[in-house]
Parts: structure tokens; C-alpha cells; sequence
């Protein structure tokens, strides 16, 4: 009797502690494959459990779905699903997993946008990010009414896109969105910045304008000063800016490579060559390296501005027309033969 009472406490005990080896296994053991900086799983609002499930299994994130959807069921997951942009780091369990994705902890995402001719092209840009419609973020840019609770006016929207890394939640709606970018909106123009564009006599509106037409003209990030300086003499001495960039933009034909004296005919307010000072606003949305470029513009004497015969990317500039037109026949002598080498 004393053997068979024996024998069933060691059966217990061994049951009670493979129990306990199972629960750990399928609570707390790693059951993620992510290595690095973890995976990011993109729940959708509206998503189900099953969703979130076959995410997890098409993408092979987990070494055991079933164990995942076992702890999920536990702790009441199913109802519990919550939109985000979760990073699932290495080495994590399912019991600590099921918690992050349940209590809606989200993980912040950086956003990135680059400076385009168009409002629509800016908010595809950030619609291919975030779980965030391009065309509602689109109407929200050219909806005045709504533009006027963050202080802007419809003219002026590009230059509030100031191209840069932003940390976001990718669940960010378009009023969230405004929000966060109007804080650094004006963690950007800094008194150290609004000061510069005090002393040029200039409002940020016009600094983003000019700047605008800068980032246009150059991609070349250590030439902005000199082109800003060029295009700040023209402002100056009453010279109209004969940018090439605003044509292209009044044309709305943003494939052209060459602007021709047909282009130059084009009625519109923003066609510097027919239309003396800045344009109503931006054409594009500048680059902080574009705005500074306005800000710290280099002092000089240059009125002109042609493409180096090097292709390099850079510019000759001039002081007389004379001088300009030297620069100018010598960019079309290595055009032509760089054409004729193609051929």
C-alpha cells in the first residue's frame, strides 16, 4: 500500500513538472526567428486575430504559430486587436508578445519625404508609409478651411512639408499629422532662423519661395548660398529672376528637360520670366539645405548662371551677360558633342 501511494506522489510530481516545462515552453521560450532590429507586423484597423495570425505565419516571424495563437486565446487577444506598427525584437516569448500587441503598445516609425514639384506627389510619398489614405492627405492639403487651423495659407502648404526624418506612428491620421509637423514647423524656423529672414527683409514665406526655386536649380547642396546670392541680386536690382524651374512649374509639364521660348510665352503668375519679384509661393517643397542656402547666401556680384560643361552638376556664374554668354556657348559645344556621341 505504502509503495502504490509512493508511486502516485512521484506521478503527480513528475506530471506537475512537465506541466510547468510545458507552460514555459510555450509562454516564455523565444519563439521569434526576427534577428536585428526585429520585425515590424503592420496590423490594419479593422484586422482580426486571423489576420494577425497569418501574418505572422506567411511571413515565418514565429517558430510556432500555434503555440503564439494558444497563449493569444489564454490572455484574450481575439477581441483585444489593436492597429499598429509593432516591432517584434529577438528573443522575445509569446506570453510578452501577446502583451505588447494587446495593450496597443506601438512602436514610433520613421517617416521620411523628399522635396516634389506636387502636393500629390508629397503625399503619396507619405501615404506609401503610413497607414494613411494619399488622396484624404491630399484634399486635407488643398482644403483652405483646414489649412487655416495650423496658420496656412493654400499658397504656402509646400513650404509647411519641410523635407526630413520625422518619428510617427504609422496609425498617424492626416489632423495628426498637421499636428506633429506644425510643432516642427516652428521648432525649424528657430529665432536664430527668423532673424536671417528679418535681416534679407524678407517673410519666411518669401525665404521658402526663393528657396523653392534654389532646390530647383541645383542639387548641389554646397552651391544653394551662391544661387540664393544670384537670385537675391536679381530681387535687388529689379531684375526679373528668368528661372527656368518656375516655367516648368506654370506649365504643369514637370518631363520637361528643356525650357524652349515657347515655355516662356505661358501666362501664369509663377513665370518669372514675364512677371518681375518672387511668384506667389513655393513651387516645390525646398530642403532644409535650400532654405539655409537663402538664409546664409553668399555676397557676390552675379546676375547669370550656366550649367558647367562638365556635366558635374554644378554651375559657372557671371557678373555681365557677356561673360554669360561665353559660359553658355561653351555648355552647348559639350551638349551637342556629348549628343552626338550617344548617337
Amino acid at each position: 500500500m505504502r509503495r502504490f501511494i509512493r508511486f502516485c506522489i512521484i506521478v503527480l510530481l513528475l506530471a506537475g513538472v512537465g506541466g510547468g516545462g510545458f507552460v514555459w515552453w510555450t509562454a516564455f521560450r523565444n519563439n521569434v526567428t526576427a534577428e536585428g532590429e526585429g520585425y515590424a507586423l503592420l496590423i490594419p484597423r479593422g484586422a482580426t486575430f486571423d489576420f494577425v495570425c497569418q501574418q505572422l505565419e506567411s511571413d515565418r516571424v514565429l517558430k510556432n504559430v500555434g503555440n503564439f495563437c494558444l497563449v493569444a486565446d489564454v490572455r484574450s487577444y481575439p477581441q483585444y486587436i489593436k492597429p499598429g506598427r509593432y516591432v517584434i525584437p529577438p528573443g522575445i516569448g509569446n506570453w510578452d508578445l501577446v502583451r505588447k500587441l494587446r495593450s496597443g503598445d506601438q512602436d514610433p516609425m520613421k517617416l521620411r519625404f523628399r522635396s516634389h514639384w506636387t502636393l500629390r506627389a508629397v503625399a503619396r510619398e507619405i501615404g506609401n508609409q503610413l497607414m494613411l489614405d494619399s488622396d484624404e492627405l491630399l484634399r486635407k492639403m488643398e482644403d483652405p478651411d483646414f489649412l487655416q487651423k495650423y496658420d496656412i495659407k493654400p499658397a504656402d502648404v509646400r513650404g509647411f512639408f519641410i523635407p526630413n526624418t520625422y518619428f510617427v506612428y504609422w496609425t498617424l491620421s492626416p489632423e495628426q499629422l498637421f499636428e506633429k509637423l506644425k510643432v516642427e514647423y516652428d521648432a525649424f524656423w528657430n529665432t536664430s532662423r527668423k532673424a536671417k529672414a528679418k535681416a534679407l527683409g524678407m517673410t519666411l514665406t518669401e525665404v521658402t519661395t526663393l528657396a523653392s526655386i534654389v532646390q530647383a536649380e541645383t542639387y548641389r547642396a554646397d552651391e544653394r548660398p551662391t544661387v540664393a546670392g544670384l537670385y537675391l541680386n536679381r530681387l535687388k536690382n529689379g531684375i526679373p529672376l528668368q528661372a527656368d524651374p518656375t516655367v516648368i512649374f506654370a506649365s504643369g509639364d514637370f518631363t520637361i528637360r528643356r525650357v524652349l521660348k515657347r515655355h516662356l510665352e505661358i501666362n501664369s503668375p509663377y513665370n518669372t520670366y514675364k512677371n518681375l519679384g518672387l511668384p506667389p509661393g513655393p513651387i516645390n517643397n525646398p530642403e532644409p539645405s535650400a532654405i539655409d542656402g537663402v538664409l546664409n547666401a553668399k555676397k557676390h556680384q552675379y546676375i547669370f548662371m550656366c550649367a558647367k560643361p562638365d556635366f558635374s552638376g554644378y554651375h559657372n556664374f557671371a557678373r555681365t551677360l557677356s561673360e554669360h554668354n561665353r559660359n553658355a556657348r561653351s555648355y552647348q559645344a559639350a551638349l551637342s558633342k556629348k549628343q552626338r556621341s550617344l548617337k
